[in-house]
Order: C-alpha cells, then structure tokens, then sequence
C-alpha cells in the first residue's frame, strides 16, 4: 500500500485551516496543530487527522510534540499558519511571540524534520497602500508601519534564510472569506448595511476604499498546487493569493443592498474630514461604556485607497487561477443567503471570527502551571513540614519523599491538562482511584481532602502572582478553583462510598491514568 504524505499545519484551527484540513485530509497524513481543542474548532474527526493542541510560542512544548512528529515517520510538508492579528493598530507582545518567535521555532523544526517544503503564510495588508494606478506584485516588500506588518516581514526574512537547508515558498493572502462570510471587516459592512442602522447607508469618503479578497477554495487550490509542483518550484519564491486588483466598499454595498432590498440603494458618502471627528467620538464612547465599536480612527487614513494586487506572476507559476463564480461580487449573493435563511447562526460564526484572535485563557493558565511547577512543588513539600501539617496530614508526612513529590508533580500535570483540555473528568477520574487507595492505606476522608485545598490554595497563589499571566481572575476561577472544589467533591463521595459498602472495590492505577491522558493529548507529551 503506496504510503500518503504528511504534512504538519499550524493554526488549524482557524478558518483557513481548517477548511484546508478538509480539502487534504483524504489524501495527505495531517498533524494539525491549534490552540484551541478540536471539538471547539468544529473539526469532524478523520482517520488522516492528528489533533495537537499546542502554543507555538510555547517551545518546551512544541519541541515535545515535533519529537513525536519525527518518531511517529516525520513530515514532508509544513503550512504555518498560526499568527497573531487584532484590529487595534497599537503595540502588543504577542506579535513579537507568536508571530516571530513561533515561526522561529517552526523554522528549527522543519530543519530538524528535513521537509520538502516549508509553505509560510503571510499578508498583502502587510505592505503599505500603492499610490493611485499603481499594484502590488509578488516583489513588492512589507512596508506597512505597524506591528502586525513588521511580524510578517520578520518572519518573511526568516523563511528566506532557512531556505539554504530546505525549500520555502511564501503566500501572501488577500482577505480570506467563506460562504458564511467569516472575514471580521466584511462581516461588519453586511450587518450593518442590511440591517436597517443608523448608519446603514454611510460609506466612508467616496466610497472607494478597497482591498482584494480571496474564498477559501481558492486559496485551498493554490497551497495544493504548491505541493504537487514542489518539485519543481524554486528553493525559495514569493506567491499571491488573490486576484487581480481590489473590491471597494461601493462595489460591496451595491451588490449587497440591491440583493438583500431587491433595488438599488443610494450611499451617503461621508467626507473624509467628518468621517475622522465621528471615528473618533463613537471609539472614545465605546472605551467608556466597555463596547468599542469595530471602526478606529487609524482606519481614517486609508480611505478611499486601494490595495490593488497584480498576481500574474503567481498564476502563471502555479498554473493557478481565481475562480469566477467564487469571486467576492458573485460570492456575496451566497454570504447574503445563508444570512437570511439562518440568521442565527450566520451572526454567531461571525462574531466568534471578528473576536481578537488572543491566546485563549486555558493555555495560558496551561502553560503558567508548567512554568511554576518546580516552586508549586517545593511549597507543597514546605507547607508539609509545617507543625499544622503534623497534626492534620501526618500520614503524608509518613510518605517517602520521593515517593510524595512524585505524587504531587502528577496532580499538578492532572491539573495542566484538564485546564488545556476544558475536560475534568480526566481529574474526577483520578480522585476517584486516589479516594479507594488513600482509603486502603489508612488516610482519613478529611485528611486527604486538606491535602488537595491545601495544594490547591499554593497552586492559585502561584497562579495569582504570575506577573506573566494576564488574563481574568474569573477565568482562573472557572478552571482552577472549580476543577479542585470539584475534585475535593469527588474525593468525599467516593469515601462515602466506601463507608457504605465497607469494601474496598478498586486500586489506585497509574498506568490507566497515564494512558487517559496521552489519549487526551493525542500522543503530547507534557513532561520534557
């Protein structure tokens, strides 16, 4: 049996990844690396797809899961993906950590991997707008100054250097939309434009502000046709995903309004100097009261401009064209459909993709516990020693310390991946084993239970004092203090269970729990 390639994609959880996930999956080996689980990305379970959930910023964890890759046969291919991107326009340290570091680690990886071909997503929004009449081609460089644009132009530089130890091929994307729109701007203009607002008939300037844009399917043709023809492509090449010049808003809303209305609808155009002082005023409201509209005064600046785009190059390499009947203008007709057959769910998937893609609370909680794990560890062994500690858990006491630091690493990494993996019953099913063996070696109910909120309280103070960690004390609270109330809960049922039946029904099992949390991980190691 003639062996499938593999290939590894990175941010396989957003749009544009997981539609490639589906158009390959039947004819490649697929290790998808996301941040968020698979059954949150909606992703159908396939026998060709591996579902790693892993931070590419983070490298202890992405060197473990690239070992595994390389035992399990390797890759030929890797598309990267992953990236940070928000609409703020101001300074923000994930672009320097997902976007640069984690296409640095990516790059080491391949090196070590030796793929055929390393495939790097990048953007044409990252250049700046070209001056009337003219485009931009496959050669124009990333000018754009702001910090989303300096990331991809950092990690283009990169891609080109590690083009010396294997090929690399860079695709600059127009923007990406589906049939359900997904695409944050565009999502913005169509609710706003077809339902009856305010400002549903405002077009900023003259209307003519423009950017090319590209369906899924077509960019999905393109990255295949980058496989099939790796042989034969340079070492290392620039491509365009998208088509010809540029869509602008007045070509948008004339579609969308005459489609959804069923005549032509006349646009108020708003002039550039009122435009601005408006912007302004709704974000500074919107700051006040906790709800920033989508517009912000930098997107001022590129009114009526347009990032027109001259893709021949691309096309005629990759033996690749734009189809018509999926171009934006045609499209849109389907975008407005599917919104007035299900409005419901048309607006939730929008609004999950116009949220600012930043690492989700889980992770990095997830990989706040790995980083504290060794002094989370030497407090619990502390507080043991402690005269208190004497009276109420003396039977702990009585433990070997190897033997207890060992127990202890292995609640904390319990801990990690139930909060990575949003499921508990990995740790409900370890209290339940632990509540039978501490039973049958003589440990009272409410001793092991002091144990786990003693332990708990180091972890959340440990946790709370990350100066690393930003997110909410409500997310910290959701994922930690519950999951240990629940564990202590657990823990005193099962005790009370025991008191009833008065026989000691099951075995505290290591390796059971060990192979529940490799099935959980999907082969992810969580201990370097």
């Amino acid at each position: 049996m003639k062996k499938i390639p593999s290939i590894i994609v990175t941010g396989a959880s957003g749009i544009v990844g997981s539609s490639f996930l589906e158009s390959v999956k039947d004819n490649f080996k697929v290790y998808a690396i996301a941040r968020r689980s698979q059954k949150v990305a909606g992703v159908e379970p396939h026998p060709n797809i591996i579902w790693i959930q892993v931070d590419i910023g983070d490298w202890i964890s992405l060197r473990w899961v690239m070992h595994n890759i390389k035992r399990e046969g390797g890759a030929d291919f890797i598309f990267h993906l992953a990236g940070y991107y928000d609409f703020e326009y101001t300074p923000n340290g994930e672009y320097e950590r997902s976007n640069v570091k984690g296409t640095k680690y990516m790059l080491e990886q391949a090196k070590i991997l030796r793929v055929k071909r390393f495939i790097f997503a990048s953007s044409s929004a990252a250049s700046e707008f070209p001056g009337k009449g003219e485009v931009l081609t496959e050669k124009s460089i990333l000018d754009a100054p702001y910090d989303y644009a300096r990331s991809k132009r950092a990690g283009e530089k990169m891609v080109k250097e590690f083009s010396k130890f294997f090929p690399c091929s860079i695709v600059r994307f127009a923007a990406v939309f589906t049939d359900c729109c997904e695409y944050g701007p565009l999502y913005v203009f169509l609710s706003t434009w077809l339902e009856k607002k305010w400002n549903s008939k405002i077009l900023g300037g003259k209307g003519q502000s423009g950017i090319p844009y590209i369906h899924t399917n077509d960019l999905n043709r393109l990255i295949i046709s980058i496989l099939n023809k790796s042989r034969k492509l340079p070492d290392f090449d620039t491509y365009l995903a998208s088509p010809d010049g540029s869509t602008s808003h007045r070509e948008l809303f004339d579609v969308a309004t005459k489609f959804f209305y069923g005549s032509k609808i006349r646009p108020i155009m708003m002039p550039k100097l009122l435009a601005y002082p408006g912007v302004v005023m709704r974000d500074i409201l919107g700051r006040i009261i906790g709800n920033r509209p989508f517009e912000r005064p930098w997107m001022i600046k590129y009114l009526d401009k347009k990032l027109s785009i001259d893709s021949s190059y691309t096309r005629k390499v990759l033996d690749w064209v734009p189809t018509k009947r999926l171009s934006i203008q045609r499209r849109l007709l389907f975008l407005i459909e599917r919104m007035k057959s299900d409005p419901s769910e048309w607006h939730s998937k929008n609004k999950v993709a116009l949220k600012r893609d930043t690492l989700r609370p889980s992770l990095l909680i997830y990989n706040s516990i790995n980083r504290l794990k060794d002094e989370i560890v030497a407090e619990v062994m502390k507080m043991l020693l402690t005269p208190e500690a004497e009276k109420v858990l003396k039977n702990y006491r009585k433990r070997k310390k190897e033997n207890l630091e060992r127990d202890i690493e292995f609640f904390i990494q319990l801990l990690a991946v139930s909060v990575r993996t949003s499921d508990r019953m990995i740790l409900l099913e370890y209290a339940r084993k632990l509540a039978y063996l501490r039973s049958s070696e003589g440990f009272t109910l409410d001793e092991v239970s002091r144990a786990i909120t003693e332990m708990g309280k180091i972890i959340l103070n440990k946790i709370g004092g990350d100066k690393e960690l930003k997110v909410r004390k409500q997310s910290i609270y959701d994922l930690i203090s519950i999951t240990l109330q629940m564990t202590v809960d657990e823990i005193a049922d099962s005790f009370e269970k025991i008191s009833l039946k008065k026989n000691i029904e099951s075995v505290y099992d290591r390796d059971e729990i060990e192979g529940r949390i490799e099935e959980l991980e999907a082969f992810y190691n969580t201990s370097e």
